[in-house]
C-alpha cells in the first residue's frame, strides 16, 4: 500500500515557501467578498479588491483570525481606507503587520497577476 508523504520522517519541504499577498474577507450586509490587504495600522487598513464597499459604508474585516468592524473613510480606484472602530489589540497588530510585510517582498509581475485574480480581471 502507498502512503501519503515521506516514509522516513522530516517532513521539510526541499524548497522555501513564497510570502502571499494577504487575503482579507470584506463583509458587509450586502454579502461577503475578497480583497487583499495592502496595509494595516492599529487604527485602520488599506484594501484593494473589486467593487468593495463605498464611503460611509460600514463592514467587518477578516484575516488571519483577526476581525475588525470598521467603515470605509476613503476610496480611490479599487482601493479603499478603512478605519477601525476599535483599535486592533497589540498581538493582532504585530500578527496583521508581519503578514503584511512579508507579502510586500513578492516580486511586481506576481503581485500583479494577483491583484488581477482578486479583481477578477484575470478570472
Amino acid at each position: 500500500m502507498s502512503r501519503f508523504g515521506k516514509s522516513n520522517g522530516g517532513g521539510r519541504r526541499s524548497a522555501p515557501r513564497a510570502a502571499a499577498p494577504l487575503i482579507a474577507v470584506v463583509t458587509t450586509l450586502k454579502g461577503s467578498q475578497s480583497a487583499v490587504l495592502v496595509d494595516v495600522s492599529d487604527a485602520g487598513a488599506r484594501l484593494h479588491g473589486r467593487d468593495l464597499p463605498r464611503k460611509g459604508e460600514e463592514l467587518f474585516l477578516t484575516t488571519e483570525d483577526v476581525v475588525a468592524f470598521g467603515s470605509i473613510v476613503w476610496s480611490d480606484g479599487d482601493t479603499r481606507g478603512m478605519r477601525f472602530e476599535d483599535p486592533l489589540r497589540p498581538g493582532e497588530y504585530q500578527l496583521l503587520r508581519q503578514k503584511v510585510t512579508q507579502a510586500a517582498g513578492l516580486p511586481p509581475h506576481i503581485k500583479a497577476a494577483f491583484e488581477d485574480w482578486t479583481i477578477g480581471v484575470a478570472r
